[in-house]
């Protein structure tokens, strides 16, 4: 993963910090479901490997690898971070939130990765499992909250990851035929 690389090998950059953002709540208690959502990634993409068809399978993993492609290289090229507050108070809350604040730097903020997984897994799985898309967007509601009242993100970064998973949802597919075509032997019997 080219995460953890480019959070911890990041300077300077902007902060896209609003004047709304003074209005977002503190709520250290909200690095439960921010920490959930990671493990909810990795039950979506098993479940998603165990019983979809290869053709949802293959849009789904070109979807999530063409938001990872350009994510990655916002986060390289245009660096953003956070300005997080102070963590006060020893609640298990509070302590679980500071253990997270001291291992993923400042870096890596806009667009938002957590929002843009959740996204193309709940974009593909509406496909997948139609009757449950209100589940499925309700857990992007839950990260998008997450994000924000852990002091994680800035409001704008959140709507970037869900930008950015809109975009790769049409482009990933299409970009991974181009590419798959080129690939496939010609046998001649054109």
């Amino acid at each position: 993963m080219a995460y953890l690389p480019i959070n911890r090998a990041m300077s300077g950059g902007i902060t896209l910090e609003t004047w709304l953002d003074q209005y977002v709540p503190f709520w250290p208690a909200w690095i439960v479901p921010y920490l959930l959502a990671i493990g909810w990634w990795i039950a979506a993409g098993l479940w998603a490997a165990w019983k979809m068809d290869d053709r949802l399978i293959e849009a789904f993993i070109a979807r999530w690898l063409t938001a990872c492609g350009i994510g990655f290289a916002i986060f390289a090229l245009f660096p953003t971070y956070m300005v997080r507050p102070p963590v006060a108070g020893d609640s298990w809350a509070a302590r679980l939130l500071e253990y997270v604040y001291s291992n993923d730097h400042l870096y890596n903020a806009f667009p938002s990765m957590h929002l843009w997984t959740t996204t193309i897994v709940t974009l593909t799985f509406a496909d997948w499992k139609p009757r449950w898309r209100g589940v499925w967007w309700g857990i992007v509601a839950v990260v998008v909250l997450a994000t924000v009242f852990t002091h994680q993100h800035w409001l704008l970064d959140p709507i970037g990851g869900i930008l950015l998973a809109v975009i790769s949802y049409f482009l990933g597919p299409a970009l991974a035929s181009r590419l798959l075509a080129r690939r496939r032997p010609s046998t001649g019997m054109e």
